[in-house]
C-alpha cells in the first residue's frame, strides 16, 4: 500500500504534506495550523516551527478567555475556604 492509501486523509494546507489515517486525526492536526494563526511572529518567518511554545499557547488561551471560568470557580473556592478559617477561628477564640 502507498501512503496515500494507508493516510487517506491529507491536510490541504499550503506547505503542510502531512496525511492521516482518519478524519478525525486530520481533525486534531488541523487545530495546530489554526493555533499558529493567532501568533503574528510565527507568521513573518515561513521556515519557522508552526508548533506553539506552551507560554504563548497558555498567553493565546488567556487572550481568548479560555481560563476565565476557572480562574472565577478557583477565585470563589478560595474567598469560601477564607470564609471558613475565619468562621473556625471565631469559634475557638468565643
Amino acid at each position: 500500500m502507498n501512503d496515500e492509501q494507508d493516510r487517506p486523509y491529507g491536510c490541504s494546507t499550503p506547505g503542510c504534506s502531512q496525511r492521516f489515517q482518519t478524519e478525525d486525526h486530520l481533525m486534531i492536526h488541523r487545530h495546530k495550523h489554526e493555533m499558529t494563526l493567532k501568533f503574528s511572529s510565527i507568521k513573518t518567518d515561513p521556515l519557522a516551527d508552526q508548533t506553539p511554545t506552551p507560554t504563548r499557547f497558555l498567553r493565546n488561551c488567556e487572550e481568548v478567555g479560555l481560563f476565565n471560568e476557572i480562574e472565577q470557580e478557583f477565585c470563589q473556592a478560595q474567598e469560601e475556604q477564607n470564609n471558613k478559617q475565619v468562621r473556625c477561628k471565631k469559634q475557638h477564640f468565643s
